[in-house]
């Protein structure tokens, strides 16, 4: 059934489940407490540190960062996506979904489109077994090696050289042919003739985390180019988020320790067929931030394999680019080179599965990589290759964002250069802020305007709502009965947070830590919002109204001083009108009142 699903029964989903009932369900738990916990499911490790909490319905893992509701648990856990994870929560409550129209922007996903997808795999892989032109097909696939089952287990099949074949497909839909141009399985000429995209070519279909076809890659048999033609971008299929074999390895292993990222279809399903299952493959792109950080959610560290080359020495400092700001805490990233001329299809036949492990678990860290690449760049025994390291180097160490790394990378350049610590800080300092845009002064003219033009209030240089969000976020029952209409009027973005936590609670009683951060998945401040719902207060639930109450009195009584000093300012300079004179009063009579 189409449409929007309302989020008032998402609110009411997630108020009616037990998230210790939906965890307990997948992984075992034990009472420490008032809450629960696990060792961890989403990274290996012998401690328990993953927290569930049963008056936040929130989950938290102190050793990867993972947290959330038993809406994201059960996405996370089980790789489904969003509206999967409500339709799996609804039935095992009981509940039929309801749907709304929405008049918003057109939605990024068409559901019937899942069905034809489905019906594309299956004709594939019977034409593979049956159609007699994929003679050719069947003995390249068994001269790299591949055994039927593996065949089987990735989906693989063949398009046969025809222009129409998919046109054959029986559908209930009523433009059979408009839909496969819309999941990019055929192309539409400027004359409005519709054919295959793909054709005479071994087909791996792309499957997302729930396992459904999204998209294509398809190799050449013989000579020809390209050599693999992908999916083009469609309302399914997104390259730059998407790896192939995703879902094949959280199907085949529910332990991940490490990820190994390969360039090409065939790398991921011919290291399936000696056992390696935790390979994937990025669809024609570089690995992308977004890449990474679906990996890093699954397991804590990501082995890249290259060809040594230099294409392959390129591809490596591409990648490391976008890891190098995602580095934080356990993760961690390592590189592989392959002798030339071998590819890890070619690499592992040669020396089985076992030595290839060995191979992956003693690859090079990024950041001796990093440091060797770097030095190879510049003569050393010049008195310009010190400095020259230096320069190259900055951009590097100004993308790290984890302060220990940083301070150990920062460590091993000053020592290479032959500086002090303090000497290389004040360089790459110095450089970043010549790079800062230079601030375009106020003329005398606007001077005034640029004083009062304070209507809505700001706050600057600090954060006054941080604490008072957490409070609310661990313990929504702390919300004070007293009026909060002032918060409306700050311009600050912690005060806008906090009022909208205000009226969430308002309006939805007994609300949950979980159901509140609902309200900002996939928003940029979702991730701030589960660290303060995590974070520790020092204090006692108990405690948190009054601690709440008291300091919002506190803030209130800060705004209102600010602004009778910003008038009283004004008045000494021109005079008041009649509407700040009203409120020149109102604030005195108030701070009065307050003492």
């Amino acid at each position: 059934m189409s449409g929007r699903i309302p989020q008032s029964f998402i609110n009411e989903l997630l108020a009616r489940v037990d998230i210790v009932d939906i965890i307990e369900r997948r992984i075992n738990l034990k009472k420490t407490g008032k809450n629960y916990s696990a060792c961890c499911p989403f990274h290996n490790e012998k401690t328990p540190s993953f927290s569930v909490s049963p008056d936040k319905q929130f989950y938290y893992c102190f050793g990867c960062g993972v947290s959330g509701n038993a809406l994201t648990f059960i996405m996370e856990y089980e790789g489904q996506e969003f509206v999967a994870a409500i339709e799996d929560l609804a039935q095992t409550m009981g509940l039929e979904i309801p749907r709304e129209a929405y008049d918003g922007p057109k939605q990024t996903f068409q559901d019937h489109l899942y069905p034809l997808m489905e019906k594309v795999s299956d004709y594939y892989q019977q034409q593979l077994k049956n159609n007699p032109n994929a003679k050719n097909a069947i003995n390249y696939l068994k001269n790299r090696g591949l055994s039927g089952e593996i065949a089987k287990k990735y989906a693989i099949g063949y398009a046969p050289d025809d222009w129409q074949n998919l046109l054959k497909l029986s559908s209930s839909s009523k433009d059979l042919q408009q839909d496969l141009v819309d999941t990019g399985m055929m192309i539409k000429n400027d004359k409005g003739h519709t054919y295959d995209r793909f054709r005479d070519r071994i087909m791996f279909p792309i499957r997302n985390r729930r396992g459904q076809v999204i998209g294509y890659g398809g190799r050449i048999i013989d000579q020809g180019e390209p050599k693999y033609l992908n999916s083009p971008e469609t309302n399914l299929f997104h390259k730059g988020r998407e790896l192939y074999g995703l879902y094949e390895m959280r199907k085949e292993l529910r332990s991940i320790q490490q990820i190994i990222i390969v360039e090409g279809y065939m790398d991921v399903v011919a290291l399936a067929q000696f056992g390696i299952y935790n390979a994937t493959a990025t669809l024609g792109t570089a690995t992308s931030s977004e890449h990474l950080q679906t990996l890093f959610r699954i397991c804590s560290r990501v082995v890249f394999c290259f060809d040594g080359d230099k294409a392959g020495k390129a591809a490596a400092i591409r990648a490391l680019q976008n890891a190098l700001p995602l580095l934080k805490d356990a993760r961690e990233i390592r590189i592989m080179f392959l002798p030339d001329g071998e590819d890890p299809d070619t690499m592992v036949r040669k020396i089985g599965a076992e030595e290839f492990n060995q191979n992956v678990d003693e690859a090079i860290t990024l950041f001796d990589f990093l440091l060797q690449y770097l030095t190879s760049q510049v003569d050393m025994n010049t008195f310009e290759g010190p400095a020259r390291l230096v320069h190259l180097a900055k951009p590097f160490s100004l993308a790290i964002t984890d302060s220990i790394l940083k301070t150990r990378f920062d460590q091993r350049l000053a020592s290479l250069a032959g500086l002090s610590e303090k000497q290389l800080n004040d360089a790459i300092q110095k450089d970043q802020t010549a790079q800062k845009p230079v601030r375009t002064p106020v003329s005398a003219s606007n001077t005034e305007n640029a004083l009062f033009e304070v209507k809505p209030i700001k706050i600057q240089g600090k954060a006054p709502f941080r604490r008072a969000i957490a409070l609310l976020l661990q313990n929504p029952d702390a919300l004070p009965a007293a009026k909060l209409d002032w918060v409306k009027q700050l311009d600050e973005a912690g005060a806008r947070i906090f009022s909208r936590l205000c009226s969430l609670i308002d309006q939805n009683e007994g609300i949950s830590t979980g159901m509140l951060i609902e309200h900002w998945r996939d928003q940029a401040e979702e991730t701030h919002l589960k660290k303060l719902a995590n974070s520790d207060l020092i204090i006692s639930r108990e405690q948190m109204p009054s601690e709440l109450a008291d300091l919002l009195s506190r803030l209130e009584k800060e705004i209102i001083i600010d602004e009778w000093d910003r008038l009283i300012a004004k008045s000494k300079l021109q005079p008041l009108n009649q509407e700040e004179k009203t409120s020149l009063k109102s604030l005195q009579k108030e701070m009065l009142n307050r003492g």
